[in-house]
């Protein structure tokens, strides 16, 4: 894997001389503007921590910003990779390399109170049934944010695919129980994995690209290694969401449909890969045709319908269901 680790040895008589308890990931790509605000929380936290940053070829400046903040800091690590090689697979750069007992997998346009750290760590602490403990992810004005899933089926592609995302958003996040549970799968931005066990079962599956998707396989496997995954409603976190999926549309777009067929395939076999490619085709051609109305007489309209038309034609030529990962299927069977 294309990349370049620059790793700032600990300075005499700093504080992260000490063995940290907690490894931090996060991917960056074109994160200038909120890489800051992440860091500056991660810095308030009162829990030994070391920082890996790794940059997916940024094509703007983030990846300097990522240098110099490991220039500045003994705890921090810049790991720049030279293509973009995905959400998942960038987050497995850091294994083997990890100190801490824990791996907080965080994305960059995340802000973390004083004590959430501390309260995740403890939870795992005191529960060591549990393998992954995530947070309640709020917006910027403190409303509560869809934060976990108990299930990732057919009725959860239908509403979350065909329908406009706006309306599925509104409704999960207005009745969503936000109480302590055992769930399947907690929210990518923000979560707390034993260090052992992401090792255990070598981290994301790199297959997946940019999607939801990817958090959903990693605690699939984690569950089948016999752990629990529990959502933390009583700890809460700040999402600003999805601005690395927002600068690139079209990927965003494509690789969610090719990975949702991906997952489907792993889990659940080849009818049901069958059954959602389908699904996800009917939904992206009336997703064009509406855009297609619209086309003369919007800009905004004209570039959907090209996104859209786009990832129609990849379903068909370049079908996820070619693509499979055995090894991660094997492991994921096994354990």
């Amino acid at each position: 894997m294309p990349q370049e680790l620059i790793s700032n040895p600990s300075q005499p008589g700093s504080s992260t001389t000490s063995k940290p308890r907690v490894s931090v990931i996060i991917v960056t790509y074109r994160s200038t503007h909120e890489l800051p605000a992440c860091i500056d929380s991660l810095m308030l936290q009162n829990v030994p921590l070391e920082i890996f940053l790794v940059d997916n070829a940024s094509p703007d400046a983030t990846p300097q910003m990522v240098l110099d903040y490991a220039a500045r800091n003994s705890n921090i690590h810049a790991i720049l990779n030279n293509e973009n090689i995905g959400l998942a697979a960038a987050n497995n750069c850091p294994l083997g390399q990890c100190r801490g007992e824990y791996i907080l997998i965080l994305n960059p346009d995340t802000v973390l109170p004083e004590n959430c750290l501390a309260q995740l760590e403890n939870y795992l602490n005191a529960h060591t049934d549990v393998g992954i403990v995530g947070p309640k992810n709020l917006y910027e004005d403190g409303s509560p944010l869809l934060s976990y899933n108990r299930a990732w089926g057919f009725w959860q592609i239908i509403v979350w695919r065909i329908l406009p995302n706006r309306i599925p958003r509104v409704l999960w996040d207005r009745y969503s129980s936000y109480k302590n549970q055992d769930v399947l799968v907690v929210s990518g931005s923000c979560l707390l994995i034993r260090t052992a066990i992401f090792e255990q079962i070598r981290g994301y599956d790199p297959e997946y690209f940019l999607t939801y998707d990817d958090v959903v396989d990693l605690c699939i496997r984690t569950r089948n290694a016999g752990h629990r995954v529990v959502f933390l409603g009583d700890v809460e976190m700040y999402h600003l969401l999805g601005r690395s999926g927002a600068q690139v549309p079209f990927i965003g777009v494509w690789e969610g449909n090719r990975c949702t067929v991906y997952h489907f395939l792993k889990h659940k076999g080849l009818i049901s890969a069958l059954l959602i490619a389908g699904i996800l085709i009917l939904a992206c051609s009336f997703r064009m045709a509406i855009a297609g109305l619209l086309y003369p007489f919007s800009k905004r309209y004209r570039n959907v319908f090209r996104v859209y038309a786009k990832v129609v034609w990849y379903m068909f030529v370049k079908t996820p269901l070619l693509a499979r990962n055995r090894y991660f299927k094997t492991l994921s069977s096994s354990t």
